[in-house]
């Protein structure tokens, strides 16, 4: 039984979908009241059509459109007060969704599992999943205080999640790059402040304080475009009506911590300046981590509750569940603290390119360890400091006889390329690091990521390419788009393909990655 290590498998592969296809969006907005009020926002139509299926996956789809979402995201700024000494500014955000592919699939639907079925197509509750900030902003003198339910961007790539450590992630509808961060990024309550000094430098200094609103990371449901394959983690035919990744990861969102002020609380503290040419960052973030580690005393007798319901199941011919959830936890969220830093800074000298250094120290991270790596043979759990760094360089690149040709007429090519390293201190091989994109006999993973990005016929087009590769443990995935913008700056078409590859590792087993997920991509977006 590989369940457990689907669920790692799962992990891993989002990790993988987090590059895909980051392009910048058309601005407009609506301004009333003497300017005082501001509203943007954005409704999209989204499709992912699979072109690539095995035939056991086929079983489980009537259509190859297994995504087909329509969201909306709106956001408003009202100034309350505006004088020299003083500001006020409320700022709200709300986002919405319908997913519509299993109402065309009836086969789709039978297969996503019912307790899932409608916080996947529809939003869960106003807290969780439809409010994504609302926050009053207050500004006197040097200081500035935020107060509410906030979304924090501290990292500079756009990409890769380097010091970007403050708000959990939400991957059940969407990841970054393809979709906004205030989509896939979940608000947190918390207390937000800034100090500016006249201090050399410039120095900018910020605190926040969240006083016990802990949030998970959410993972996709079961059987969905984003989640683990029906057919992999549910082996039992006839069998429960759910698979063991169902299984274990509602659990997760059950033993995640709920609001409390004495455990829950987390805090930050960061630095901006401005040295030498250089714009910098140093940050500390101490919270509990978003994603759990498993209890080894309870994993394995839960996990045999689901196996023993699939036998049943099997012996009897007809489908027998397994038991309600029992009372016992299986996953514990663990404090840990990050420090961290940016830098970003533009050489003249060196081809007139721009650098952009991201760092990350964790200390005392949890992890699970487990026979040789393999996530469903977990025997404990520890403590690791990880370091990570990113390097990204950038340029605009002015390519002799097309630039000024009529296709890209005038426009330059923008190219970035980062390159990102990890390594995890005193390791052994029994840590479980499927989820982080380690090969199990190894400490440290790297990853190159490429952006290409030109401008075509006055930019009423752009082609973009997103791809990136794992150079230890052989992942690859290749996105490339166009997109047409309409006259004006509400409409824009997205047209793409991503397409997957490589062999994964994860403890003593290995498998193809998210290949049978290569998709094409259809979205219709009006920016407001």
């Amino acid at each position: 039984m590989r369940g457990y290590a689907a669920f790692a498998v799962t992990i891993l592969n989002i990790s993988l979908l987090t590059i895909l296809c980051t392009h910048r969006h058309a601005q407009a907005e609506m301004r009333y009241m003497d300017n005082k009020l501001i509203i943007n926002g954005f409704v999209k139509e989204t499709a992912y059509i699979r072109t690539t299926m095995t035939s056991r996956e086929k079983e489980f789809h009537d259509t190859a459109v297994d995504y087909l979402t329509t969201s909306a995201l709106v956001e408003a700024l009202y100034t309350a007060k505006e004088s020299e000494d003083l500001t006020i500014r409320l700022f709200g955000g709300l986002k919405w969704w319908w997913e519509k592919s299993p109402l065309i699939d009836d086969n789709l639907r039978r297969h996503i599992p019912h307790r899932d079925r409608k916080d996947y197509m529809h939003p869960r509750s106003f807290d969780d999943d439809i409010l994504t900030e609302a926050y009053v902003d207050i500004i006197k003198g040097p200081w500035q205080f935020r107060i509410g339910k906030q979304i924090v961007i501290w990292g500079q790539l756009d990409i890769a999640r380097v010091a970007d450590v403050v708000n959990p992630l939400d991957l059940r509808k969407g990841v970054p790059g393809v979709d906004t961060w205030e989509e896939v990024k979940r608000g947190i309550w918390m207390i937000r402040g800034f100090y500016q000094s006249q201090l050399p430098g410039n120095l900018l200094f910020e605190f926040i304080f969240n006083p016990g609103d802990f949030r998970q990371i959410e993972i996709p449901y079961e059987g969905t475009h984003y989640g683990a394959p029906y057919h992999q983690t549910n082996p039992f035919q006839p069998g429960p009506d759910f698979g063991i990744f169902h299984w274990l990861s509602q659990k997760w969102r059950r033993d995640a911590p709920t609001w409390n002020l004495k455990k829950n609380y987390e805090w930050g503290f960061r630095i901006r300046g401005y040295t030498w040419d250089i714009d910098w960052t140093l940050l500390l973030w101490n919270g509990r981590d978003d994603g759990p580690v498993a209890d080894p005393r309870r994993i394995t007798p839960f996990t045999l509750l689901y196996i023993q319901a699939g036998l049943r199941s099997q012996l009897r011919g007809k489908t027998i569940n397994p038991p309600d959830w029992p009372d016992y936890k299986v996953w514990y969220y663990k404090r840990y603290t990050t420090v961290g830093g940016t830098a970003q800074t533009w050489v003249q000298k060196l081809w007139s390119t721009v650098w952009r250094l991201e760092w990350f120290m964790e200390i005392a991270r949890p992890l699970n360890k487990a026979t040789n790596g393999a996530s469903d043979a977990v025997y404990g759990w520890t403590k690791r400091n990880i370091l990570g760094v990113a390097l990204q360089c950038s340029k605009r690149i002015n390519i002799p006889r097309f630039t000024q040709s009529r296709f890209a007429t005038g426009s330059q090519l923008d190219i970035s390329v980062t390159y990102f390293w990890e390594k995890i201190f005193n390791h052994d091989h029994d840590l479980v690091t499927a989820d982080r994109n380690h090969a199990w006999t190894d400490s440290t993973t790297d990853q190159i990521i490429m952006f290409v990005q030109q401008p075509l016929f006055n930019q009423s087009f752009m082609f973009i390419f997103t791809g990136n590769y794992y150079l230890r443990v052989g992942k690859w995935m290749a996105v490339p788009s166009i997109s047409y913008i309409f006259p004006g700056v509400h409409w824009r078409f997205d047209l793409g393909y991503a397409a997957f590859g490589g062999a994964k590792r994860s403890g003593r087993y290995s498998s193809r990655v998210s290949s049978t997920k290569d998709s094409i991509i259809l979205r219709l977006r009006y920016e407001f």
